[in-house]
């Protein structure tokens, strides 16, 4: 008798439940077995290399069916589901969810054509434009890398806009500074020995001092501050001897590179903050916090375009953290921020519109100046590694479209502006 009551009870307490309630449970149950169900495909996760990426999705058609079935089948329950009953962030998972179950499903028609078609066409090295059907492939590791739907075009349009905006900033800096623009005697200053260093010793005290001041001012932009510092090192491995820092998340190791070129002093401060403290660090750290709150199907997604346009956009917040004391710390800023916004075209060019390495270096030179040293370098990486080079732009584009967005609602506050985006794990 009680067991029956209790069961009525429960039937009673379901059935008032309102639709709303029904709906985000069913949302929630749903994503969590998809990530289960996800986990026993086994699909490789996404790889720098395009020739790795392509080579590990070329899989029995029986693996490939077997792939296609589960995600048209989640395809489905997703269409059941009315998104007006979701609270926001729900809301954003579950938009989040149905753009990467379309993506798999892009990606799994892709492997199909290129197994129909060109199964014993080489992949080749030199970039996915020469790969067979490589521009529907690059549209496909747009979409991916940045879990944005994009067109190449909008990509050049934005990197474009981003080249320009940093133009106007160095332009100003060089005015303040003295110096006219329509020369290059303000390139020819900066090539002065007093930017450049060679000690290793002095290095190391640059970036320890660094560290000092952004522990000090970690509470002007952030809620959360007991976090551990990282380690500071000199970089001795000669494979990563052509990147000027770098962050490893196994040693907790922040590295800094000299080999046979001096240091550019004018990069400490970016570099700190984009590999250390505000950036790379600190971000993995909140992010291990966090993990066991966010949707499961999060750990599936590619993390690029959130963790290196995180440490971007932590390059601005150089007022709050006490860096950029100077013009020329700002103008180290400047170089990189133009840099990054020159290989956004230059990624679509060579990889998209088939541009030869004499166009790209034709374009770098146009647009760059003082750096032709490390042009052919990035063009380089660039083939190698298609639209990876985006996510550091667009990353923090996304970070800034929402912090301005944010700003317009009364009560901003910049702490709980980015414990929200730190809090939601690496996706925006």
């Amino acid at each position: 008798m009680k067991r029956s009551l209790y069961i009525l009870i429960l039937i009673f307490l379901y059935g008032c439940q309102s639709t709303d309630d029904k709906v985000v449970k069913a949302t929630k149950k749903l994503m969590t077995d998809y990530a289960v169900g996800y986990d026993t495909l086994a699909i490789p996760a996404l790889e720098l290399s395009y020739q790795t990426n392509l080579k590990n999705n070329q899989v029995s058609p029986d693996t490939l069916e077997r792939q296609k079935v589960f995600f048209q089948q989640y395809q489905k329950e997703l269409d059941k589901i009315d998104p007006a009953y979701l609270p926001e962030d729900l809301l954003q998972d579950f938009e989040l969810l149905s753009f990467e179950i379309s993506l798999q499903l892009e990606r799994i028609q892709l492997t199909q054509t290129h197994l129909d078609n060109y199964q014993n066409r080489p992949l080749g090295e030199r970039g996915i434009y020469f790969v067979p059907n490589g521009k529907a492939w690059y549209r496909y590791y747009l979409k991916r890398w940045l879990i944005a739907d994009l067109e190449p075009q909008a990509v050049i349009d934005f990197g474009i806009k981003e080249i320009k905006s940093v133009q106007r900033d160095i332009q100003k800096l060089q005015r303040d500074l003295g110096f006219r623009t329509d020369t290059l005697a303000f390139y020819e200053h900066l090539n002065e020995p007093l930017f450049k260093e060679r000690s290793k010793r002095k290095i190391q005290r640059l970036f320890e001092g660094r560290q000092e001041i952004v522990k000090k001012n970690l509470h002007n932009a952030f809620i959360n501050t007991a976090v551990s510092l990282p380690d500071i090192s000199r970089g001795t491995d000669p494979e990563l001897s052509q990147v000027p820092a770098y962050y490893n998340p196994e040693t907790e190791t922040f590295y800094y590179n000299v080999f046979e070129q001096p240091f550019n002093k004018r990069l400490v401060d970016l570099l700190y903050l984009h590999e250390a403290i505000p950036g790379h660090h600190y971000q993995l750290q909140l992010e291990k916090i966090y993990q066991d709150s966010v949707p499961a199907f999060y750990q599936y997604l590619p993390k690029s375009v959130y963790r290196e346009g995180w440490a971007a956009y932590v390059e601005e917040l150089g007022e709050e953290m006490g860096l950029y004391r100077t013009l020329y710390d700002l103008m180290g800023k400047h170089e990189w921020n133009l840099v990054r916004s020159v290989r956004v075209v230059l990624d679509v060019g060579l990889n998209y519109q088939g541009w030869s390495d004499e166009k790209a270096l034709a374009f770098w030179k146009n647009n760059i100046n003082n750096q032709e040293d490390i042009a052919q370098r990035e063009i380089d990486r660039i083939r190698r590694w298609p639209v990876q080079v985006i996510t550091y732009k667009y990353g923090a584009a996304r970070i800034l479209e929402k912090r301005r967005a944010a700003r317009l609602k009364s009560g901003f506050n910049l702490k709980d502006f980015h414990q929200k985006i730190l809090s939601r794990g690496a996706v925006f």
